[in-house]
């Protein structure tokens, strides 16, 4: 016979390992596999504290609707909604309430950009209240 090894049809006989054996018996070392992700991760988090919130001021300054796209992003892509049963409480008590989240909501409300000039909290709930059916 030559020195050529016998195969059986595929390239599994000319390798250097049988099946189930490997080049490195002790396997990888803990902790390599990940190590560049991690040593990554810390210098993105030593940049973001000393230059996130002026990139975050000049980011709104040249590009809005990439920082909105970017918030947008950071968002929940679902969200809980709990409803209560407000059936035990009084007219007068479920108006308070509507003008009390009217209160809360106006500055959002306004224009969209969540800056509203001032208004009165009571003045901005009535007008809430009065479209809320």
């Amino acid at each position: 016979m030559s020195g050529v090894p016998e195969t059986t049809g595929s390239k599994q006989a000319l390798t250097q390992f049988k099946p189930g054996q490997s080049g490195n018996p002790n396997g990888r070392p803990k902790g390599v596999k990940h190590k560049l992700q991690e040593d990554f991760l810390k210098d993105v988090q030593a940049a973001w504290e000393t230059s996130g919130p002026q990139a975050i001021v000049a980011m709104i300054a040249d590009k809005p609707g990439d920082f909105v796209k970017m918030v947008a992003g950071l968002m929940p892509k679902e969200a809980t909604l709990t409803i209560n049963d407000h059936s035990e409480l009084t007219d007068a008590e479920l108006a308070d309430r509507v003008r009390q989240l009217a209160a809360q909501l106006a500055p959002f409300l306004a224009d969209g950009t969540g800056t509203a000039p001032a208004v009165d909290a009571s003045e901005a709930g009535a007008k809430l209240a009065s479209r809320v059916h």
